[in-house]
């Protein structure tokens, strides 16, 4: 949950403009986990999880 929050935090950030870029090195990195099954040491995919809130709170369309 600090690996997601940390990289929504980060993501968030970067939207607002409150920082120009940034790189998230956090563990477990998330990309193993699927929509309903942790894999690995993977609990939550973290990408997955700002991107969607990204889309959802600041209704943004695409995300690279």
């Amino acid at each position: 949950r600090m690996a997601v929050g940390c990289l929504v935090e980060l993501a968030f950030k970067v939207a607002a403009g409150e920082i120009k870029n940034g790189f998230a090195v956090i563990r477990p990195p998330g990309h193993h986990a699927e929509e309903s099954t942790a894999m690995g040491f993977c609990f939550f995919n973290s990408v997955a999880i700002s991107a969607k809130l990204l889309q959802q709170k600041l209704s943004m369309g695409r995300i690279l």
